[in-house]
């Protein structure tokens, strides 16, 4: 019975920050879609800090960037997981400041349009809604 508690224990975690990769992708992919195709927003990411030029955000780079997020997200709270037992404390801590982090180019970079900004923020803050609950819920805890 221990080892069918152990294999419960370890699979409803995995498949619940699997699903919630696969959602921040997904919604991540919706949401370009939508302002590409359907609002006619030229995406656009800015080249770098204080840079006042731009490049084009594909699609590809949306769905790519957001698992690859994503899956860090995730490593580093198994890492935590594995050497204290704060780890739902500092992975949330350290999510949300990446979070915080991640919208100053989106609110603050140089050559943006506001249906560009505003598109890139709600990027941003989908992935952060989906990803900060989902992997909180399993996380080992003290």
């Amino acid at each position: 019975m221990s080892s069918n508690s152990t294999a419960t224990r370890t699979a409803g975690p995995v498949r619940t920050r699997a699903l919630a990769v696969l959602a921040t992708v997904a919604v991540g992919g919706l949401i370009w879609l939508v302002a590409h195709s359907v609002l006619d927003i030229d995406l656009r990411v800015p080249d770098g800090p204080g840079s006042t030029t731009t490049t084009e955000l594909a699609l590809p780079a949306v769905l790519i960037g957001t698992a690859v997020v994503s899956l860090l997200g995730w490593a580093l709270l198994a890492v935590l997981e594995r050497v204290t037992a704060r780890a739902r404390v500092l992975w949330t801590v350290a999510a949300l400041l990446v979070l915080v982090l991640s919208l100053f180019a989106p609110l603050f970079g140089e050559g943006l349009e506001a249906g560009n900004r505003v598109t890139l923020v709600l990027l941003h803050l989908s992935v952060g809604a989906i990803l900060v609950p989902a992997f909180r819920r399993d996380a080992r805890t003290a």
